[in-house]
């Protein structure tokens, strides 16, 4: 999904013609469009602040370093404050995508990239930190020195189980009981510190939410004893 800035233009003067078309426009439909008088004013306001100080900087024979500078200055704050404008206000059902259009505002993709199968396998690290607390560290193959999360997934999926010591280990992810999910690639699970002193086993794969056919193959078992 492409961000939502770029169609700001990057021109002094292409962006002072849509940043006087976007107002107007606004201005114009606002109570079709549902917009509280206040937002309306507020970018009124700034319009009118702005555009004194690009004309002055516009003229080469009698602006200033300040004068630029002031433009500049006052056009990035601007920018930022249509840009949340635009996200409040001109995305809502009220608002179609020929009025965007009109604004020089693309219709928003809706629909997400679709995101490839996901071949490797992450590299996970367990440290028992009390309590019944387990410290999950992830990382895709190239990070070699910081956990991270793999580009196609979603997060973390965690097949675990703990048992006792001298029991048999889980074959695999199926013979667990328990299901985690994390959208972070560090994160802590909870076994409860009533199960200290047992063993921890966990299978590890990168999940894709949306398409689960595309996450990744599960690790090993892979365990630290409970403190």
């Amino acid at each position: 999904m492409a961000r939502v800035r770029t169609y700001i233009p990057k021109r002094d003067d292409d962006f002072f013609n849509f940043q006087g078309n976007l107002v107007n426009i606004v201005v114009a439909n606002a109570v079709a469009w549902g917009i509280s008088a206040p937002a309306v004013a507020a970018l009124v306001a700034r319009r009118a602040s702005y555009e004194p100080l690009y004309i002055i900087a516009e003229n080469k024979t009698t602006r200033t370093r300040v004068d630029v500078l002031a433009h500049r200055q006052m056009r990035k704050v601007y920018e930022k404050e249509i840009s949340v404008f635009v996200k409040a206000y001109l995305f809502t059902p009220l608002v179609t995508n020929e009025d965007r259009l009109s604004m020089g505002i693309p219709p928003r993709d809706m629909e997400p990239t679709p995101r490839g199968k996901i071949e490797t396998i992450p590299v996970v690290g367990l440290t028992a930190i009390g309590g019944g607390d387990i410290k999950t560290r992830c990382r895709v193959t190239t990070d070699q020195t910081r956990y991270s999360k793999h580009p196609l997934a979603d997060g973390i999926e965690v097949k675990y189980t703990w048992v006792p010591k001298g029991e048999m280990p889980p074959e695999g992810p199926e013979n667990c009981n328990k299901t985690l999910t994390s959208r972070k690639a560090q994160f802590i699970i909870h076994c409860g510190p009533g199960n200290a002193g047992e063993s921890f086993y966990g299978f590890f794969r990168w999940v894709n939410l949306t398409n689960l056919e595309n996450s990744g193959q599960w690790s090993k078992a892979i365990n630290v004893v409970i403190a």
